[in-house]
């Protein structure tokens, strides 16, 4: 081998022009920085005050965004909604309730970017962040058990059964108006 050889850069694999548009992002926007999924969702309360809230995955396979989205979508409530906690997502509720919130984050979104991975409920509970995989996988899930009203903060837990109880107590009062 000589001593003047010149490393080479490896032959681009041939992919389909919408994933070679993000391989080549990834790749050559800046060659140290990768490019992630930055996955936007909001909490919106019945006042319709709203609080944002972001999540990056990696993106290994370099999924399309809008094959994500198209996941996404259909591990959602009606398309868009879904528990936070649920997919160990970051809750943003307000610190104060009102008699008529609820317990859904709303889906806003997805960018790439090549901000920090950030993912601290799933790093808090496993110790790791997610590939945007692992979390399509954590959606999946959810949504085949169900989306849960009652895994969020204890307070708004507390509001939802209020919620639910209130309808039942004014039918068994005006039950008891007839009968007198």
């Amino acid at each position: 081998m000589s001593a003047n050889r010149t490393p080479t850069r490896p032959e681009k694999v041939l992919l389909p022009p919408a994933t070679r548009r993000v391989a080549e992002e990834y790749t050559y926007a800046r060659e140290d920085a990768p490019i992630y999924v930055k996955f936007k969702y909001m909490y919106r309360d019945a006042s319709n005050y709203k609080q944002n809230g972001v999540a990056v995955f990696s993106n290994h396979d370099y999924l399309e965004l809008d094959e994500i989205e198209k996941q996404i979508r259909a591990c959602l409530q009606d398309g868009e909604r879904f528990i936070a906690r649920q997919v160990h997502i970051r809750e943003r509720f307000f610190d104060t309730l009102h008699e008529d919130d609820h317990p859904w984050h709303e889906f806003n979104g997805l960018d790439t970017t090549m901000q920090a991975l950030y993912d601290p409920e799933h790093w808090n509970q496993k110790g790791r962040i997610r590939d945007i995989n692992e979390f399509l996988v954590d959606l999946e899930a959810a949504h085949r058990a169900g989306w849960d009203e009652t895994l969020v903060r204890s307070d708004v837990a507390g509001l939802q059964e209020q919620q639910k109880a209130e309808p039942k107590q004014g039918k068994n009062n005006l039950a008891g108006d007839d009968s007198g």
